[in-house]
């Protein structure tokens, strides 16, 4: 094992802080409005994450709720937890399926950011129509790139210490 390997995890501090970082950062990313709309220049509407799920689920259109919900909650949520477990073992024990898992996880994070930045464009594209973002989408937006940063500091330090394979 590395001398400099820290004795309480995979990253360190440094993942430890982004995880954390991650977690407290997601609640206000999915109960904040993320999306305003502007009809008409005078009728307003917010929209948060929760908010836009419910709605969903309350048009019956399940397809859409099941997909947004499981990539915007879900997906970070698992990305989270598998973090925590990976920088909680010991390098030696973590499996490249685990290392493929983080790194799979890793690119779909900004997938649901995307999408709410795409549907601001379309919204603002009416001529009587406009959409701007507001907080949520940002807390939303610094959770996934903090536990992207985390990601990839644990992936780092797991490299290091495992054998190169050929």
């Amino acid at each position: 094992m590395d001398g400099r390997a820290d004795p309480h995890g995979n990253g360190g501090a440094l993942a430890r802080g982004l995880i954390a970082l991650g977690l407290v950062l997601f609640p206000p990313g999915i109960f904040l409005p993320m999306l305003e709309t502007t009809r008409f220049l005078v009728l307003t509407e917010q929209y948060s994450l929760l908010d836009t799920l419910a709605a969903l689920l309350a048009a019956r259109e399940l397809g859409l709720f099941l997909l947004i919900g499981l990539f915007s909650i879900g997906t970070p949520l698992l990305k989270a937890a598998i973090l925590i477990l990976v920088h909680r073992l010991p390098a030696e024990q973590i499996t490249p399926y685990a290392m493929r898992a983080i790194e799979l996880l890793g690119k779909w994070s900004l997938t649901d950011v995307l999408v709410v930045a795409i549907f601001i464009v379309l919204w603002s594209s009416g001529p009587f129509m406009g959409a701007a973002s507001l907080p949520g989408l940002w807390f939303f937006a610094a959770s996934a790139v903090s536990l992207m940063l985390a990601s990839g500091v644990i992936a780092r330090d797991v490299r290091a210490v495992l054998p190169v394979s050929g």
